[in-house]
């Protein structure tokens, strides 16, 4: 702090290497899982959003974590809340946290509200095979890469259209560059067909459901311990795939010793907070220990003990 105006302090700019022109449009999250693919180092790191919440959006995008994933097919968004959630995470980050929102698979309100707010990635959920992908890749590029439908209500001419690319007045260009389909593998039938799916054009990384897939399987619902040979068989053909097509893998850490092995099998962007769970287990955790001291205090009938010393009897 140098009590000049802020201009003229440039350590307070922010540096937001993936953003858009404008926070209003999506980062380029193409780009960055293409650096973190050729250096892992560059690995994208991020939080899962399952409150559906504008104010904790702006609490975690104040961290500035590189993406914020917002779930969208089971958090209790509406139309608004998503749409301003969005922007909220870019504008108060900075421009540093892109958005990668998961849609209900068949909702297309979802996904064009995702789109027109700034969304850097959608997540396709429950991919069995390519055919059904190709129909949403369809939906979220625009002309010539696809048919997505042009909204005027995103910007105003001459005041909020500004492009990063030449020849790009609408952004249009700026989505088709930027934006990034992420396959979501939860099912028997898309593991066995996850050859077709990770070698689809259009699709630029992959993310694997296991919950779902253990459900699908037919084998028991657990999280940790040692994994069931269909589940293991499952997330080697996964991981296989990714490295086949050169696609990134996108995914969560349960815990935070499994980054280096998730790392190792080509994750290339992880949420290692969830906004439920960790609210839940702080909460929890927080009360567990003050009930110990009260435990402990308890004993000594209050009468403070200096450390190293008996109670008194």
């Amino acid at each position: 702090m140098t009590d000049q105006r802020y201009l003229d302090q440039p350590e307070l700019h922010a540096k937001a290497t993936y953003r858009s022109a404008l926070l209003t449009y999506p980062g380029n999250l193409r780009a960055a899982l293409k650096d973190a693919q050729e250096d892992p180092r560059k690995t994208l790191f991020g939080v899962a959003q399952g409150m559906a919440s504008v104010f904790v959006t702006k609490v975690l995008a104040s961290t500035q974590p590189d993406f914020i994933w917002m779930d969208a097919e089971h958090a209790m968004f509406d139309r608004s809340s998503l749409y301003d959630a969005i922007q909220a995470a870019q504008h108060h980050s900075e421009g540093k946290s892109m958005v990668v929102v998961r849609i209900p698979k068949h909702d297309e309100t979802v996904l064009s509200t995702a789109l027109d707010a700034g969304a850097a990635g959608i997540v396709i959920p429950h991919c069995d095979n390519a055919a059904e992908i190709k129909h949403l890749l369809n939906e979220i590029y625009y002309p010539p890469m696809g048919q997505r439908s042009f909204s005027p209500w995103t910007f105003t001419p001459g005041i909020s259209d500004k492009s990063l690319y030449k020849g790009d007045p609408f952004n249009m260009g700026t989505s088709n560059k930027h934006i990034v389909v992420i396959a979501q593998i939860e099912s028997v039938e898309g593991v066995k067909n996850i050859d077709e799916i990770a070698a689809l054009e259009g699709v630029s990384a992959l993310m694997f459901g296991p919950g779902d897939f253990m459900a699908d399987a037919g084998l028991e619902l657990k999280l940790g311990g040692e994994p069931h040979p269909t589940f293991a068989a499952a997330m080697g053909a996964f991981a296989e795939a990714g490295k086949k097509y050169g696609k990134p893998l996108f995914g969560a850490a349960m815990s935070m010793d499994m980054v280096p092995m998730m790392i190792q099998q080509g994750y290339r962007a992880i949420a290692v907070a969830f906004d439920m769970w960790g609210l839940s287990n702080l909460v929890h955790g927080s009360i567990a220990k003050g009930r110990e001291y009260a435990q402990a205090a308890g004993a000594t009938n209050g009468v403070a003990v200096p450390n190293g010393k008996a109670p008194p009897s």
